[in-house]
């Protein structure tokens, strides 16, 4: 495991993620700059999987410079086709979506979004989870499990605060070689790697002692099972979400871009730590949910993020769906 985490550390420490983001922030225009209130509830959508609800909750927005979106092709390559569907060519800026499941007394997250965590140089935009839950009538302490995908900010952000977690009845799971990567300690240097890092760690030790591990093919909760979705991180998970017949497979950030990712699923993320892994599980998990015909959920896919993924091609297309 040791190797594994130094090839994962050399990959995010440099390459690719460096290149990508050598353009600075704060260089990036957003034409709807965040509301002044950035706590302040956007949007919930609410649905059922057989006998389970599930609540999808608008918690944050991030931008990132466009070629990080085809990290590994030529430069110039991601702009004609952002521009084919209208987009900003020079940016990306794309919401995250937290998900909480109701099955029985169970009261899950899936993920826990940005909490007061802002990516450097992005608009503060972040931490609309607690005002989601309270809209619906949860409180922190009536979630049961926390399920994590993987470590980045955007999905760690609101495990704990001042040091104490914030789920403090919850039972939180994660896959060990993601809460052994996410809790090394950072360099001393400035850079986005390190910020990461140091995100994983003040987000991650005060929750240690309440996590569990999964693995793939595991049923965390009851109706939640675990999804191999390697690439992205050293241990990111999909959750196919089940009640009988009635399935949704939640992706997570096995696609970031919901054109991008489906479409050309070899371009890499520039985050990722292995790209080759990252695009072979795009298309294992993009072939398997066209054959199906599954039900799909995006963390960062537009709101609420479901839909359909059909073939088209060599490659696929994300077809937004209403669910009721």
């Amino acid at each position: 495991m040791l190797s594994n985490l130094s090839l994962s550390r050399r990959s995010l420490l440099g390459g690719a993620a460096t290149a990508a983001f050598a353009t600075p922030f704060a260089n990036i225009s957003v034409a709807d700059a965040a509301d002044p209130d950035t706590k302040a509830l956007r949007a919930i959508h609410r649905f059922s999987i057989g006998k389970m609800r599930l609540t999808v909750i608008d918690d944050a927005r991030f931008t990132f410079p466009a070629p990080a979106f085809a990290a590994n092709k030529p430069e110039g390559t991601i702009g004609p086709f952002l521009d084919r569907y209208g987009l900003p060519t020079d940016f990306a800026s794309l919401h995250m979506q937290v998900t909480l499941v109701e099955n029985g007394d169970n009261k899950v997250l899936l993920d826990t979004g940005m909490g007061d965590i802002t990516f450097p140089q992005n608009p503060e935009d972040n931490g609309r989870l607690a005002a989601g839950l309270a809209t619906i009538g949860v409180a922190s302490e009536d979630i049961t499990a926390v399920i994590l995908s993987h470590g980045h900010p955007d999905h760690i952000g609101s495990c704990s605060k001042n040091g104490e977690p914030v789920f403090k009845n919850a039972t939180y799971f994660m896959p060990p070689n993601e809460l052994e990567f996410w809790t090394q300690k950072p360099g001393t240097e400035q850079s986005f790697p390190n910020f990461m890092l140091g995100v994983g760690n003040t987000q991650l030790e005060p929750v240690r002692k309440l996590i569990r591990p999964y693995a793939d093919g595991n049923e965390i909760v009851p109706g939640v099972t675990a999804v191999a979705a390697p690439g992205h991180t050293l241990g990111h998970h999909a959750f196919l979400l089940h009640d009988g017949e009635s399935k949704m497979l939640h992706l997570m950030d096995t696609a970031v871009h919901y054109l991008v990712g489906p479409e050309e699923p070899d371009w890499a993320l520039a985050v990722e730590m292995d790209q080759e892994v990252a695009a072979a599980t795009r298309r294992r998990l993009f072939k398997q949910a066209a054959e199906e015909r599954l039900l799909v959920a995006g963390y960062h896919f537009p709101f609420p993020g479901i839909g359909r993924i059909v073939e088209q091609g060599p490659s696929w297309r994300f077809v937004p769906i209403q669910t009721v």
